[in-house]
């Protein structure tokens, strides 16, 4: 029983304090601090300086995001006023690109009690689901650029010709939106 309650409260106390990452946190200020961050969706950041510092949550009016082993985590404010969103930056420009990364896992589905067919076994893979800010507006574009999409870029005429070549793949998110910045954009 003993062996039971301690695994149980190790278990516990590991779910608790292993969700706190090493990162360096960017303030609206263009100043940084370094510490560890635990993401608390829509509700701000969690930031200590130590690991047994003291917490403090910090939200979009604070910070602009922060940064964990060289990737770059931003709040997104868009026109809109919604609570933003913390993505992964993937592109930096006059069209942005940030990226959600989707993890694998399996699922199941049954036909309801009585059935004597067995259930059906769906396996999900590893993938990354896109965004793209272009004029202060958000769009999901999900794992590749659709007509929707390119109808945003249309106002670089060497990405649509490249497209329509053959040479540009809407299937490659990250290289097309590198291009159109590169050949139309500007760095903000």
């Amino acid at each position: 029983m003993k062996n039971i309650l301690f695994i149980f409260f190790l278990v516990c106390w590991t779910c608790m304090n292993a969700q706190y990452d090493k990162a360096t946190i960017q303030f609206v200020n263009n100043t940084s601090k370094e510490g560890f961050v635990k993401i608390r969706s829509y509700e701000g950041v969690k930031f200590k300086e130590t690991e047994d510092g003291e917490v403090v949550v910090y939200n979009q009016n604070q910070i602009i995001g922060f940064d964990i082993d060289g990737v770059k985590y931003r709040y997104v404010i868009t026109n809109n006023n919604d609570i933003p969103p913390i993505l992964r930056e993937v592109i930096k420009g006059k069209a942005s690109l940030y990226a959600t990364d989707m993890s694998a896992g399996s699922s199941s589905m049954s036909f309801g009690p009585g059935s004597n067919l067995a259930p059906l076994q769906f396996q999900h893979e590893s993938r990354t689901v896109y965004h793209l800010l272009i004029d202060n507006r958000l769009y999901d574009v999900g794992t590749k650029l659709k007509k929707r999409h390119l109808k945003k870029l249309n106002d670089c005429p060497e990405l649509i010709s490249q497209i329509e070549k053959g040479l540009q793949s809407p299937k490659n998110v990250v290289m097309t939106i590198e291009f159109y910045n590169e050949q139309c954009g500007s760095q903000p």
